[in-house]
């Protein structure tokens, strides 16, 4: 199946080309008192589950989002009692890069044939929504989009998933005092 595939090779080998900087697109709900959300409760991807993420790399995850909302003073709470809750998807599709050259230039520009070349490669995707407990519905989310890379060590990989979820909640609206 290779179009939308719920796989993470190695997760998010992430969301890593050769580069080790993340932008994410995020959003929020202007409407929503932020000043009000004092604990969180990491649900994950409890709702869809998906059996490609092995439980380390949603480990790692969840680790990730609880150390960086407790950056933000924010408590870790039980489902039933946090304000909000954080869901997150991680999704991969494979894509191939085509890209053309000419063989032959001369001062008048290119002649003769061209030569063409594929690359396979892997986009991977990850949400993270975060959502009003008690409405039960979402006032933020953040997404990035990324090549996904291969790391050699597990170390290697808890600290990029570490940076892409840094990258998201660089966004998230602060408390303001």
């Amino acid at each position: 199946m290779k179009a939308i595939k719920l796989v993470i090779i190695p997760l998010l080998a992430l969301l890593s080309a050769c580069s080790t900087t993340y932008e994410a697109e995020s959003d929020y709900n202007n409407a929503y008192n932020f000043n009000s959300v004092d604990s969180f409760h990491v649900v994950g991807d409890e709702l869809y589950k998906n059996p490609y993420l092995s439980d380390m790399n949603r480990d790692r995850i969840n680790d990730s989002i609880s150390a960086e909302l407790a950056k933000l003073n924010l408590d870790e709470e039980n489902k039933s009692s946090a304000d909000v809750l954080i869901n997150y998807f991680v999704v991969t599709k494979d894509k191939v890069k085509v890209t053309s050259t000419p063989v032959s230039y001369s001062r008048y520009g290119a002649y003769g044939q061209s030569h063409i070349s594929a690359r396979d490669y892997v986009e991977g995707t990850i949400i993270i929504d975060v959502v009003d407990n008690k409405s039960q519905k979402s006032i933020w989310r953040s997404s990035i989009h990324k090549s996904v890379k291969e790391f050699d060590t597990p170390q290697e990989r808890s600290q990029e998933i570490a940076k892409v979820i840094k990258a998201m909640f660089s966004e998230f609206p602060t408390q303001t005092s």
